[in-house]
Parts: C-alpha cells; sequence; structure tokens
C-alpha cells in the first residue's frame, strides 16, 4: 500500500499554480481528485498521486523551481492536527520533536529526524522506502517550507538556517535565490536543515502547555483512525506504541494507557495479547527506539539517559540495552562515532 500525504499539499499547489494562470481544473485532470477536496480541512492522499501532480505542475507552469514556491507558501497549519502540535509547541525544539514523533508515521517514505552535535542541530529528512521518493522538486518544497515555518513559529525571521540537499544544484538557483528563508548547499550527502543548536530553546509565539497536550493526543487519535482505514492487522499495538511515549511528558504506566483508552488494565492486556504482543513487549520497543535516538546526542551522558528513559540507576539500562541490542550504550555510540 502506498503511503499518505496531506491533502493540504495539493490545496497549497493548486493556489500556487493558480497564480501562474494553471486553474486547479487542470492540475486535477486524471488524478482521481475533485476539485471540491480542495477545501477541505483534514484529507489525504497516496504518496505516487502526490509525485504526479508534482510532476504535472511542472510541466504545466514550465516553471522549474515551482519546489522553492510552494515551500515559501507552507505553513504549519498544512500538517492538519500535527501542524497544530507543532505551533503550540513550548519551544523549537518540542516542536521539531513533534514532527519527527508523528511525520514519519504518518507517512513511512518522509521521516524527519532532528540530531545535535557539537553546538550543531540537525533536522535530516530520510527517505527509506526504496520505491517511494520525492525528486527534487518535492524536497525542495519541504526544506524550504521547514525553513519558513521554523522563521514563522518562533516570530523570528534572522534565523542562520541553512539546508543540504543531495542533489546537482539547478539552473534556477538563482533566479529565486533571494526569496530563499535559508542558504541551500547542493552535491551534500543528506538532505537536511542545519543551524545553531540553542535554537532549539526559542521560545514559540503561541506556545500553550495544555493545547499543546491536547494536539498529541489528537495526533495519537488520528493515527489509530489512519490504521484502521489502511486495515492494518494490530490497530491497538500501534496505538498503545505511540500512546505509553510523550516527547514532554515521557513515559506513561500501563493504567495511563488504559485509562486513555478508556479500558481497564486486564482489558488492555488481553487485546494485546489477542494481537501477539504485551504492554511490556512494547514498552521495551519504544525505549530501545529512544535509547537510540538519546544516544546520537553526544552532549547526553549515559545517566542521564536513564533517567529520561525511566531507569532508576544506569545499570538498569545498560542491562536492558545489552539485551535489546547486544551492546552496551557506550558500544553503541561508539560505533556509531566511528561510522
Amino acid at each position: 500500500m502506498s503511503p499518505s500525504l496531506p491533502g493540504t499539499y495539493v490545496s497549497l499547489m493548486a493556489d500556487v499554480v493558480q497564480r501562474l494562470n494553471v486553474s486547479p481544473e487542470q492540475l486535477l485532470e486524471g488524478s482521481g481528485i475533485r476539485v471540491e477536496q480542495l477545501s477541505e480541512p483534514f484529507w489525504y492522499l497516496d504518496f505516487d498521486i502526490f509525485n504526479n501532480l508534482l510532476n504535472r505542475a511542472v510541466e504545466l507552469t514550465n516553471e522549474p523551481a515551482l519546489g522553492v514556491y510552494l515551500g515559501l507558501q507552507m505553513t504549519v497549519s498544512c500538517h492538519g492536527s500535527v501542524g497544530l502540535a507543532v505551533m503550540v509547541s513550548q519551544n523549537l525544539g518540542e516542536a521539531l520533536n513533534v514532527m519527527e514523533q508523528f511525520i514519519g508515521l504518518r507517512c513511512p517514505a518522509l521521516k524527519p529526524r532532528l540530531e545535535t552535535n557539537n553546538g550543531i542541530a540537525s533536522l535530516y529528512l530520510d527517505q527509506p522506502m526504496l520505491n517511494f521518493k520525492m525528486g527534487i522538486v518535492g524536497i525542495t518544497f519541504l526544506m524550504v517550507g521547514f525553513a519558513q515555518m521554523s522563521k514563522a513559529i518562533t516570530g523570528q525571521n534572522d534565523l542562520d538556517i541553512k539546508a543540504e540537499l543531495n542533489y546537482f544544484e539547478p539552473s534556477f538557483l538563482s533566479q529565486v535565490q533571494d526569496l530563499l528563508p535559508c542558504e541551500i548547499n547542493f552535491n551534500k550527502e543528506n538532505n537536511r536543515l542545519i543551524f545553531p543548536e540553542k535554537y532549539l530553546e526559542l521560545p514559540l509565539i503561541m506556545a500553550d502547555p495544555l493545547a499543546a497536550r491536547l494536539a498529541r493526543e489528537q495526533c495519537k487519535y488520528d493515527l489509530n483512525k489512519l490504521a484502521a482505514k489502511r486495515g492494518e492487522k494490530n490497530p491497538l499495538t500501534a496505538l498503545v506504541r505511540e500512546l505509553l511515549f510523550d516527547e514532554v511528558e515521557g513515559f506513561f504506566k500501563m493504567k495511563d494507557v488504559a485509562d486513555k483508552l478508556h479500558l481497564t488494565e486486564r482489558t488492555l492486556q488481553r487485546q494485546l495479547a489477542k494481537e501477539g504482543t504485551s504492554f511490556q513487549v512494547l514498552m521495551d520497543l519504544v525505549r530501545e527506539r529512544h535509547a537510540k535516538k538519546l544516544l546520537n546526542h553526544h552532549e547526553y551522558s549515559i545517566s542521564y539517559i536513564a533517567e529520561k528513559l525511566g531507569y532508576s540507576d544506569v545499570t538498569h539500562f545498560t542491562r536492558a540495552f545489552k539485551r535489546w541490542t547486544e551492546q552496551t550504550p557506550k558500544q553503541y555510540r561508539n560505533l556509531r562515532e566511528t561510522n
């Protein structure tokens, strides 16, 4: 099954190409998408359909720099409930963590990944699925858009953000250079945004802790609906995996997760068993995932990571990590640094 992208990306595309004398009807012809859908708030379309529309838009407008123009118009609302959760986060770091947590789950073909090293933060945009790749127009759209959004949600237009793209430098770059929200360097190994790590502490202009918590819960609810729509075999497993951890509040106990699902702990365990798993197994999987993520942040000590993961001491964390990976946390980190 093809991964999906927000339909609001198409609404944005239709708006931009209309300014270039291409009607929405022309853009959508043969796509199976109705013009009426463009005004709907939250809908999704197949990755391949979006890619085809993007290529069609470039062809109809004869505008190779279309990805830049699309990115300049991107707002947080383009990302639905995830965008709302981003907008009301406490600071830029929390907002990017929300993107990292939820965007890749909605569309496994595009996975944001935040890493820090030596005072520099990098927001990577990985494309792990071989059969679903965006070209330079799509990646430029997203990278320019993410840079634009970062400035908008912090209210600071003078942020020193640079983008690196793993494509050859296009001929149209000079015509849009003055419009770009960030410097773009081409022929790089990865697609990523780079900026000073201290920016992660920048407060957001619409920060609201209560609204942020509610928005993250809505993201998880939407994921459950998406899993059911996709016909996933184990929708409860996928939902619990997301509900047991929050980027801000950390890990939750089984009772907390059961309460969110309006189930008793016993019922939750029984239903997970029917799907071939248990709460503890899911907890270990999520802890392993976040342990590896935190170990990529070289400024975090092993004891700090153990505490963040809910372990009472480093020994318990080290024992668990070795059980998961057959390496100690220190060995894992050293191997990553060597590679």
